[in-house]
């Protein structure tokens, strides 16, 4: 391997790190927002994931995290609001507003 795809190669490895910082800020908090029940079922048997409510491209850090059951997640992405309100009871804005909750819990979690 040439000199110049090794340099590249490094040059990647860095730059996902810092985007996986960016975007999740650790592994382990990851794995903390997975293990809490979904915002909107309230389900905790189910697979979580680490749903963004303010997207990476328009600025989204990992504080604006909330964690959803996979198919809800899915369906948050996706749906329109209304169609969302239907099926879950809920708007997309006050799933959205509960972000900061998650942080404090984050927060509290480290201290």
């Amino acid at each position: 391997m040439s000199r110049q795809k090794r340099l590249n190669r490094k040059r990647r490895q860095v730059r996902r790190a810092r985007l996986f910082e960016r975007n999740f800020h650790s592994e382990e908090r990851v794995r903390f927002i997975g293990c809490l029940p979904c915002e909107v079922t309230g389900r905790g048997f189910l697979k979580r994931e680490n749903a963004h409510m303010k997207s990476r491209g328009a600025g989204g850090t990992y504080k604006d995290i909330v964690p959803l059951y996979s198919i809800v997640h899915r369906d948050f992405d996706e749906m329109p609001e209304s169609k969302f309100r239907e099926r879950y009871g809920r708007s997309k804005q006050s799933v959205r507003d509960r972000a900061p909750h998650y942080q404090q819990l984050w927060e509290g979690y480290k201290a």
